[in-house]
């Protein structure tokens, strides 16, 4: 059994309702207080006894600066006068002209 606080009135997917923002409500079943501590942006909290709410688990922060955390060892300077390499080659070309139907003859 577990008490669950709700940020915002509101119910869930297994029937339980919180009809003010705040409220606490008793779930009996593990499966499904596990279900809605893992919804990160829905305001759910576990309720100790003692009235004191716990925090919920933290989301994984996304690294923005991940491309910018290379380990040096990793990166490799290509000389462009060494032979073994090829220059990209540049892109094709379109030469032939397109006709439109006005430049054609009847």
């Amino acid at each position: 059994m577990a008490l669950i606080r709700k940020a915002e009135a509101g119910s869930d997917s297994h029937g339980h309702v919180w009809p003010e923002d705040g409220a606490v409500v008793e779930i009996t079943d593990p499966d499904q207080v596990a279900a809605l501590m893992v919804i990160t942006d829905a305001g759910f909290s576990e309720v100790t006894p003692s009235g004191q709410a716990e925090t919920p688990p933290a989301a994984p922060e996304e690294d923005h600066n991940a491309d910018a955390l290379i380990d040096a060892d990793e990166i490799a300077e290509v000389d462009p006068k060494d032979e073994d390499v090829e220059a990209p080659k540049p892109a094709a070309k379109k030469t032939a002209a397109r006709k439109t139907t006005a430049s054609k003859p009847e």
